[in-house]
């Protein structure tokens, strides 16, 4: 008799031991409107993971022309206005509805938002910049025009960081959230 009631009170301290974990997990679980949030946050992310495939390779064209006398003024200008479409009509809308829903997401992938907000932030000025250059220094070839070489080198650099950032995150995201779906328990930080 004394052993069926130790037992019994072993197994129900071992429940109620169990009951804050339990609650804990079901905290951390997302509800359906945040996992929403975070799908949406994932395909934002991708966009901006694809629109920045293409500006490396537009700012990577640059780069290769920056050297060539024999590119026209006129060529580097339309690379300039391909990354200036891409940053306005790709780029920023994916970013600024970014950051509209930032603070619903999990921390993590704030702090990426908020690598990818500077990194768009930096392309977008040496873009300005470097339209600029240009624009002003229409007679001159791009090849002797150093202030114009140090800005697409570093329009290449931040387009690489927006590539190398959004797909990180998209890639920890997607998986995270499939993790997820799939009923398993996920600590997020």
């Amino acid at each position: 008799m004394t052993y069926k009631t130790i037992t019994r009170s072993v197994s129900l301290l071992a429940i109620a031991g169990l009951l804050p974990a339990a609650l804990m997990a079901a905290e951390n679980v997302p509800s359906k409107s945040q996992m929403e949030k975070e799908k949406e946050g994932i395909e934002l992310i991708r966009q901006v993971e694809e629109v920045s495939r293409d500006l490396v390779y537009n700012a990577g064209r640059l780069n290769s022309f920056k050297s060539n006398i024999l590119i026209s003024h006129w060529t580097h200008v339309h690379h300039l206005d391909q990354i200036k479409e891409l940053v306005n009509n790709g780029l920023r809308p994916a970013i600024v509805r970014l950051t509209e829903i930032q603070p619903e997401l999990p921390a993590w992938k704030q702090e990426s938002i908020d690598r990818l907000f500077g990194a768009a932030k930096a392309v977008t000025a040496d873009m300005n910049s470097a339209y600029l250059t240009r624009q002003d220094a229409a007679k001159r070839p791009p090849v002797l025009d150093q202030e114009y070489k140090a800005l697409v080198s570093q329009i290449y650099g931040h387009a690489q960081t927006l590539v190398t950032t959004s797909d990180a995150a998209e890639t920890f995201a997607t998986s995270l959230l499939a993790a997820e779906e799939a009923g398993l328990k996920v600590r997020k930080q």
